[in-house]
């Protein structure tokens, strides 16, 4: 049944958000920080894919026992079904790439038991073409479950250089095989990429990039675009200065 809506009433009610960077840029500390922020409006959950394994960023917020971790789409599933039930106000998601990877080694071993590899055109002939089409559309639908399953929304991913499969430009990406990494981009409200700097001994400056760039895949779904940086404390606080940057950019012009 089709939902109306009114395009003069936006919000930040209900919105997701990608984080791409590379290793030690602070994305899953941000996620922690997001959380703890967020857990004032309701429960939270932390999403660890197995192979990720980097929580131990986000503890010391006083979250407690908020985190499950999934390996295989049916824990995927069950977790989603868990969050609608729960009414889990908002998810954090640590490792899109190890996700994409199990979905495409369920699919191998679904027809190659014990197989552990990506597909092959010399092994798997015609087949290895609907392998890597069936694993990215499966990664988007499992993303779309989740984010689905809660108000707000935030998945991390590491970064690589890329080449756009429609301008052939290079840009940096989210690094997962093949072209999902440029699916995942599209599949977000928001989509910044962090980097950090080093301002001295034991001073790390760290900031995160939504505006359009030529060099990097970004996303912002904003009335008014945000065009700056915006940096990071050095601790928490980071989260409440991006969502106030969305905020600003719902304004009416």
């Amino acid at each position: 049944m089709p939902n109306p809506f009114d395009l003069n009433l936006p919000s930040l009610d209900r919105f997701s958000t990608l984080v791409q960077g590379i290793p030690n840029s602070g994305k899953t500390y941000l996620g922690g920080d997001m959380l703890k922020t967020e857990s004032q409006y309701g429960p939270v959950k932390f999403i660890n894919v197995k192979g990720e394994d980097g929580w131990a960023s986000a503890a010391g917020r006083n979250l407690g026992k908020i985190g499950v971790t999934v390996e295989s789409e049916a824990d995927v599933q069950q977790v989603a079904a868990d969050m609608v039930r729960e009414k889990v106000h908002a998810a954090f998601l640590d490792g899109s790439r190890p996700m994409y990877g199990f979905i495409m080694l369920g699919l191998l071993q679904a027809d190659k038991p014990g197989v552990v590899r990506l597909p092959d055109a010399k092994l798997d002939g015609d087949r290895s073409k609907s392998y890597w089409a069936q694993a990215r559309f499966r990664l988007e639908e499992n993303i779309k479950l989740l984010k689905t399953s809660c108000k707000i929304f935030i998945a991390s991913t590491v970064s690589a250089q890329d080449v756009h499969e429609i301008t052939g430009n290079k840009q940096v990406a989210p690094d997962i095989y093949g072209k999902a990494g440029s699916g995942l981009v599209g599949l977000f409200d928001f989509a910044g990429y962090m980097t950090f700097s080093l301002r001295g001994p034991g001073r790390v400056q760290r900031e995160v990039a939504f505006q359009t760039r030529s060099d990097v895949q970004t996303r912002q779904r904003l009335a008014v675009p945000i065009t700056e940086n915006i940096v990071l404390p050095d601790g928490p606080g980071g989260w409440a200065l991006i969502k106030a940057a969305f905020a600003k950019g719902l304004r009416k012009e």
